[in-house]
């Protein structure tokens, strides 16, 4: 098998049917979809059990207590075997050509190892808000990393070859966990972003972790940062680059949310 596809559920029954079939209906089709069931307690288990009877390609794993999305996520990345790994989450949706244009590139570049995309910016009703580009170079990223995490977590693909090197998420991080293992990666492996918007990224929803546990995600990048400048060996001298995100993180929730509205979903 060349890919595989992780995701973690936790009570997504609204938005989970759209963002499975999303990736069933990728033009990319051999593949396998590892969903893991975080405990869910409304439909969502339902959903996955009806889906996975209609297409032998999911796989679901359900935690019979709930594990948080980090430790979900490792145990998915523990059963994909594929020479590379999709990331894709509960409440978006990937565009048709998503897995097709991403392999091509690792195809093109062998020289990249982790590769993210641009992405539409939606809310719970699924009205578009916006798009969302990072950095496509790695050299770009690498200026940028310690000021924000240029990758959206649900477009990633990489090389399964990372985890045997760096290993995967943090299990200390219950928020972050993808801004920390980036940090750790971004030293050792050549990175990129595709300019091409390939996901519908929910965001200013109810239900996103991002407002929900605000305060706890910046601290935890925070976190992550100081990680950077004290284990993964990143210059002392770009400490300067944190004094935004802790200027940031000083900020409350209801202001950043009304900034986020009006400058970040754009």
């Amino acid at each position: 098998m060349k890919l595989a596809v992780v995701m973690a559920v936790h009570n997504n029954k609204v938005t989970l049917k759209a963002a499975v079939k999303s990736v069933l209906n990728q033009t990319f089709k051999d593949f396998k979809f590892i969903i893991i069931d975080d405990a869910s307690t409304d439909d969502s288990s339902v959903i996955l059990t009806e889906l996975a009877l209609n297409d032998k390609r999911i796989k679901v794993i359900t935690n019979k207590n709930q594990l948080g999305l980090t430790r979900s996520l490792n145990k998915g990345l523990n059963q994909a075997k594929a020479k590379y790994i999709a990331r894709m989450d509960a409440d978006d949706i990937s565009l048709p050509t998503r897995f097709e244009k991403q392999l091509q590139f690792f195809k093109t570049h062998p020289d990249i190892y982790f590769l993210g995309t641009a992405a539409y910016l939606i809310d719970d009703q699924e009205k578009q808000l916006g798009l969302k580009r990072y950095p496509s170079d790695h050299d770009h990223i690498r200026q940028l990393v310690l000021r924000f995490c240029p990758f959206i977590h649900p477009t990633w693909m990489f090389r399964r070859s990372i985890v045997h090197q760096i290993g995967d998420y943090n299990q200390d991080f219950l928020f972050a966990q993808d801004y920390e293992l980036v940090l750790r990666l971004i030293p050792k492996f050549k990175t990129a972003n595709l300019p091409q918007p390939l996901l519908k990224y929910r965001v200013n929803s109810p239900t996103a972790i991002s407002l929900k546990n605000l305060k706890t995600q910046e601290w935890m990048a925070l976190k992550a940062r100081f990680f950077a400048l004290t284990l993964y060996r990143y210059p002392i001298t770009e400490s300067w680059k944190l004094i935004k995100p802790l200027l940031s993180f000083l900020i409350p929730v209801k202001l950043k949310t009304k900034i986020y509205q009006k400058f970040y979903w754009k």
